[in-house]
């Protein structure tokens, strides 16, 4: 499932560009035309999206706080 990349960035607390950096870099599925994290048409996937950041909880790079915020917020999505 789709959705914009700025919009799901900034309601987890992430930013556009580290969000299309993770793109870049094949961490999660997506796309980012023209390298603009801001463009209406720069997506990342929802599913690929939960999944890379549970599993960056679990090796301890994400502290609680934020791993239960942009789960819920993720979450709001995936319904």
């Amino acid at each position: 499932m789709k959705i914009a990349l700025h919009q799901i960035a900034y309601q987890i607390g992430i930013h556009p560009r580290e969000m299309a950096k993770w793109v870049y870099e094949g961490e999660i599925t997506g796309e980012v035309p023209d390298n603009n994290p801001q463009a209406k048409d720069a997506w990342v996937d929802v599913h690929s999206l939960r999944n890379f950041i549970q599993w960056r909880f679990e090796q301890g790079k994400f502290d609680e706080m934020f791993y239960q915020k942009a789960v819920r917020h993720i979450g709001k999505y995936m319904r």
